[in-house]
C-alpha cells in the first residue's frame, strides 16, 4: 500500500469522540493499557479524567477503531498562554552584572524626598555603575542600547507599581509586557493494546497527531483567538529503568512507545520524536507557566499558523519518491 492509501485506511477505520459522550466509555478505558514504560498515563484515563472533564479542568478525547471500538489513543486539551516578561533585554554574559546594577542605581536615582547625604551616595552609585558598564560593554552604540533599555525597564516597573496600587491587585496579579493564546496540549498516549491491521510505513502516532489531533485543534483555532499549541515531554528513556529514580507523574507530553523510536546520541529519543516528526521546537522568545509535576519535563511548542505547512512536510518526507512522481 501507498502512504495515502495507507493514510485513507486509517481515516476510514477511526473516529474522534469525546470521553463523555457515552458513558459505556467508564469501562472502556479500563481496558486501557500503556506501553512497556509504566502505567502513570493510563491511570489517568482510568481514575480521574472523568470527573476532571465534568469539572472543565481538561477535555478528554478517544481516538477509537470504527469496527471494534477498542480505544488506540486519547489525548487531552486545555486552554494555556504564552507571555513575553516586561522589557526583556537580551544581555551578554559579561553585560549583567553591570546592567543590572545600573538599573538599580537608576531606580533610586528616581526617588523622591532625598537629602542632600543621600542625594550625594545615589549620585555616587549612578556614576560607578555607569563605569561598570561601559567598562563591561566598550562599543558605544551598545551602551547607548543599553542606556535605553535600562530606562524603559525602570519605567516598566514604575508603571506596573502605580497600576498595581491603582486597582489593588498586587497579590492576585502577574504583569506581563504580551500575552499570546495557545492550546495545551495535556496529554498524549497510545494504548499499547491496540495493532492496526495493516503494515505502516511511519508510526501511527504521527498519523493520530497529524490527521485526528491537528484538523481539531485548527477547528479550535477558527472559533477563538489560539497562535501556539504546546506541551510538555516526559523523556526519562535514560533512566526509567532505575527504579530509585523517581517516577514523574502523568505528563502531558510523555509519549509511551517510545520503543518505537530510535535512540539518539544528543537528543533524548521521545524529544527526538516530538521534534522531528511532530514538529515541536524548543520553548525559547517566550514563557510558559510550568506546572510543578512536569518540573523535569521538556517545554516544546508550535505556532498554529504553521500546523498545516508542518504537516505537508511531515507526510513528504515519509512519502517515496517514486510515490510523489506518480
Amino acid at each position: 500500500m501507498t502512504i495515502e492509501e495507507q493514510k485513507n485506511y486509517l481515516h476510514n477505520l477511526f473516529k474522534l469522540e469525546e470521553l463523555r459522550k457515552s458513558e459505556s466509555n467508564k469501562n472502556e478505558v479500563k481496558k486501557f493499557s500503556q506501553a512497556k514504560k509504566g502505567n502513570i498515563i493510563s491511570n489517568y484515563l482510568i481514575n480521574q479524567a472523568w470527573d476532571d472533564d465534568i469539572n472543565r479542568n481538561t477535555k478528554v478525547f478517544l481516538v477509537k477503531d470504527k469496527e471494534t471500538g477498542q480505544i488506540a489513543f486519547y489525548f487531552a486539551i486545555n486552554c494555556g498562554i504564552l507571555f513575553e516578561e516586561l522589557n526583556i533585554v537580551r544581555l551578554k554574559e559579561g553585560e549583567i552584572s553591570a546592567f543590572n546594577r545600573y538599573v538599580t542605581a537608576t531606580q533610586r536615582m528616581k526617588q523622591k524626598n532625598m537629602n542632600n547625604e543621600e542625594m550625594e551616595s545615589v549620585n555616587k552609585e549612578y556614576e560607578i555603575a555607569l563605569g561598570e558598564l561601559w567598562e563591561a560593554v566598550e562599543d558605544s552604540d551598545r551602551v547607548s542600547f543599553l542606556l535605553q533599555q535600562a530606562e524603559e525597564k525602570v519605567q516598566k516597573k514604575e508603571e506596573k507599581s502605580e497600576a498595581l496600587s491603582d486597582t489593588d491587585e498586587e497579590k492576585h496579579t502577574q504583569p506581563v509586557q504580551e500575552t499570546f493564546p495557545a492550546i495545551d496540549i495535556k496529554f498524549l498516549c497510545r494504548n499499547a493494546e491496540y495493532k492496526p491491521k495493516i503494515e505502516l510505513d511511519f508510526k501511527l502516532g504521527v498519523f493520530v497527531f497529524w490527521e485526528i489531533i491537528v484538523p481539531h485543534l485548527l477547528e479550535i483555532s477558527e472559533k477563538v483567538g489560539c497562535k501556539y499549541i504546546y506541551l510538555f515531554a516526559a523523556d526519562n528513556s535514560e533512566n526509567i529503568a532505575d527504579e530509585k529514580e523517581e517516577i514523574i507523574p502523568w505528563s502531558q507530553g510523555y509519549d509511551p512507545y517510545e520503543e518505537e523510536i530510535e535512540k539518539e546520541s544528543n537528543v533524548r529519543s521521545l524529544v527526538s520524536y516530538y521534534i522531528n516528526e511532530l514538529k515541536f521546537k524548543y520553548v525559547t522568545n517566550y514563557k510558559i507557566l510550568k506546572p510543578h509535576f512536569e518540573r523535569t519535563c521538556y517545554t516544546l511548542v508550535q505556532e498554529v499558523d504553521m500546523l498545516q505547512n508542518n504537516r505537508e512536510m511531515v507526510w513528504q518526507s515519509h512519502t517515496p519518491d517514486e510515490e510523489m512522481i506518480n
